[in-house]
């Protein structure tokens, strides 16, 4: 077919939306053009609604099962202005609080003069039967809202998908677009979470230049950020981020370097030593870590202890109720979890930390006190769940985890609505990153214990920290290493040898 693949310019209205995809925004719509045709047209388009004047850019493609297609690259929409458009437009329940019916008795009133009235005279509306002056607040408060994330949307449609557009109107407001244009940098923002690249993108169609202030300060923060994900490091070097920046923002070191320096007296990344070197980290991360620090002081000061012969004889409970003896270290273990605030059980296979655990839960059961279990993982969950005969949940869903719109992560579970538990148990600790911790010790109420069960050797966590090694090597949370291997059976040869590897033995 000759026109095939020919770049050209399709103008119409939008009849149908066949389909639209909420999470990539990829859309089949139906077009009637201005000689009256009907043609199919897929492509990415945000925030599609019937009736909408569109002006697409793209070429006629052929689909195997839905035959020719115009396959549009970009796009121009504006609202309707002739009678019929606006009721269509109205009529798809765009704005809430209208569907058919209601949309049918406003335009049949108010004509091609409807939208003003919706967005200036909203008291109008309610000379209609059946709408009150209250709904008619909230159909014009719902069409303003419209008109101003379809305004951010057409603004950054290159760059953005509707769910990031709508992140951006919600905090920013009607004044989205002035705020971008002043500083586009400001997407980057951890609440927004708009990727670098996409910003640089607006920036340069602004005509930003390459050493702008702003740049370079979301260039830095990004190489953070990067390096937190790709390389679990929660700083860098300062030289080491110096370099790294300048090459990604492709200008002199000695600028990042002194914009750096401005940055760090300006509060908006911490800066710590060690010995003569300067690490530099984000504020977020900064923040972590010290309220994780503090949270551990806290709890060693909220714990009630327990004397030391009643936890003797809750030991000896336990073994007499399960006719066995535990080993010297594994009872030491029991003494630090009944004793203290914090605990950290590490072991190779077969050293005994599940037989640890099943008696902790037996103890802190028989004396009323509340016990969760949970892993990082649903894999880790669910063995934790077959070894110890009790119910273990993520750590994610422990923490009753919730995504917004544009997948951010939230917590339910924290310093307002701590967890229920008196104690709480976390396995595979190795893969627990900073962020994580960070919001586990917030929901950790006042009094409670945590026991955090791991081995240093095992899987790291896959962000930015590397929590289980630094809680042991600061010394400030007790950690009892148990390495006597219990397991006598044919599986004995192979943890055996895996012990003796992590050792540096052959």
């Amino acid at each position: 077919m000759s026109g095939e693949n020919v770049q050209i310019t399709v103008k119409g209205v939008i009849e149908n939306v066949v389909y639209h995809n909420d999470n990539n925004d990829y859309t089949v719509l139906e077009i009637v053009d201005d000689s009256n045709n009907l043609i199919t047209a897929v492509g990415i388009m945000p925030m599609a609604f019937e009736g909408e004047n569109v002006i697409l850019t793209g070429s006629y493609t052929f689909h195997k099962e839905f035959g020719r297609q115009f396959a549009f690259e970009a796009f121009e929409k504006s609202m309707p202005s002739d009678v019929e458009g606006i009721l269509q437009y109205l009529s798809s329940k765009t704005v809430k609080g209208v569907g058919p019916v209601t949309a049918l008795k406003i335009v049949n009133r108010f004509g091609a003069e409807t939208f003003d009235v919706m967005e200036h005279h909203p008291e109008w509306l309610a000379d209609i039967p059946g709408i009150t002056m209250k709904k008619a607040a909230a159909i014009s408060e719902s069409f303003r809202e419209q008109s101003e994330i379809r305004g951010v949307m057409m603004f950054c449609k290159d760059y953005m998908g509707k769910g990031e557009v709508t992140k951006v109107y919600k905090k920013f407001g009607a004044g989205a677009i002035g705020i971008i244009r002043e500083n586009p940098y400001i997407l980057c923002s951890d609440d927004l979470g708009i990727p670098f690249g996409k910003a640089d993108e607006i920036a340069k169609s602004l005509d930003f230049e390459a050493d702008n202030e702003n740049r370079i300060f979301a260039g830095v923060e990004y190489t953070l950020s990067y390096n937190a994900s790709a390389n679990g490091h929660t700083a860098l070097p300062f030289d080491k981020l110096t370099e790294a920046a300048a090459e990604i923002l492709e200008i002199d070191e000695s600028i990042v370097k002194d914009s750096i320096e401005k940055f760090i007296n300006n509060e908006y990344i911490s800066v710590y030593r060690i010995d003569e070197t300067r690490y530099i980290m984000k504020n977020s991360v900064s923040e972590d870590e010290k309220y994780i620090a503090k949270r551990i002081d806290e709890m060693e000061r909220q714990i009630n202890h327990l004397g030391v012969a009643d936890i003797y004889a809750l030991i000896e409970s336990v073994e007499a109720k399960y006719s066995i003896r535990y080993a010297e270290l594994q009872k030491q273990a029991l003494i630090e979890a009944l004793s203290g605030s914090i605990l950290i059980l590490t072991g190779g296979p077969g050293t005994g930390k599940t037989t640890v655990v099943r008696g902790l839960l037996s103890i802190f059961h028989s004396i009323g006190q509340k016990c969760v279990l949970s892993a990082p993982t649903g894999r880790a969950a669910k063995r934790l769940s077959e070894s110890t005969g009790n119910e273990a949940k993520t750590i994610h869903r422990m923490l009753e985890m919730e995504r917004d719109i544009s997948g951010a992560v939230r917590f339910n579970r924290d310093e307002k609505n701590t967890l229920d538990e008196n104690v709480i148990i976390v396995d595979e600790a190795s893969m627990i990153d900073l962020a994580l911790a960070a919001a586990l010790f917030r929901a950790v109420k006042r009094g409670a214990r945590l026991i955090l069960i791991g081995d240093s050797d095992q899987l790291p966590s896959v962000g930015a920290g590397n929590i289980l090694s630094d809680f042991i090597n600061s010394g400030k949370i007790k950690t009892i290493a148990l390495k006597e291997i219990f397991r006598q059976s044919g599986e004995s040869l192979i943890v055996t040898n895996a012990h003796r590897i992590n050792e540096g033995k052959d």
